[in-house]
Order: structure tokens, then sequence, then C-alpha cells
């Protein structure tokens, strides 16, 4: 097992009225245990002085983000022969519950080449829009692996 503890700032890199950011304490608890690695990373949402106007640069860009991207993060990921699989899940703990799951899956092409799929569905895809729910998937090239 593993700890790993940060804080972590979030941001689009745009301007107002667009501009979505935030910063969050965590821990990160890390268990691996015959080719299944598992990760519990809650966090703390560091909050931000309420804005009077949109347009004003300082001050808290998304003060919901919290209901959407919820209180902490579960992951896993299993290596079968040269197939790798992961899941990531989010949740607010709300009866509402504006989460999220990720699912993955790479797989050999040529040589350290590998194809990767993806299926999103829920809240957070990105930061912009962080409230919106969404169902993506998405085929590509990997070109490193996470086990």
């Amino acid at each position: 097992m593993a700890i790993a503890l940060g804080i972590s700032h979030q941001s689009n890199g745009r301007s107002q009225p667009n501009s979505r950011s935030w910063n969050r304490i965590y821990a990160d608890f890390i268990w691996e245990n015959r080719g299944f690695v598992f990760s519990f990373k809650p966090w703390y949402r560091i909050a931000e002085d309420e804005k009077e106007d949109i347009l004003e640069a300082n001050g808290d860009d998304n003060p919901d983000i919290y209901k959407y991207m919820g209180y902490f993060e579960f992951s896993g990921a299993y290596r079968f022969h040269d197939h790798e699989f992961s899941f990531m899940t989010r949740n607010n703990l709300n009866s509402d519950n504006r989460g999220a799951i990720q699912l993955d899956w790479s797989f050999p092409l040529w040589g350290r080449v590998r194809g990767y799929a993806q299926y999103f569905n829920g809240y957070g895809e990105s930061l912009i829009d962080y409230n919106a729910d969404i169902e993506r998937i998405g085929v590509g090239i990997l070109l490193t692996d996470l086990l």
C-alpha cells in the first residue's frame, strides 16, 4: 500500500466568462495485489471568495463544482496478457448522484504502440462543461501504459 498526499490546481486556462478552475487537497491510497491496482482518492475543495460579477478575474469560477465532481475518485487497473483494463468512478454521495464513470482498454497494435478505447458517462469530463451530463466514446493510440 502507498499513500500520496498533495495539492492539486486544475484550470482550463481560459479567460472570463469561460474560466473554470478549482484547488484541492487530496490523499491517494493505492493498493496493488496480483496484477490489480486500486486507488481511492478523497479530496477537500479549497473554497475561493465569492464573485459579485461573473466577469471578475478574482473569485470562485464554479462554486458548485463539488456537486458534479464529488468528493472522491475510485479507480483500478488490471493487466491480462497484453491487454490493460481500467476504470474510474466519482461520486458526490448525494441522492441525485451526479458522478461519473470511465472505462478504458488498451491493447497491442505493433511494437510498443498500443490501441486505446475509452467510454465516459457522467459529469466533469472537462472543466468547461463540468456541470453537463456527457456520454462519450473515444479511440486512439497509446504511447505509454499505466501498468
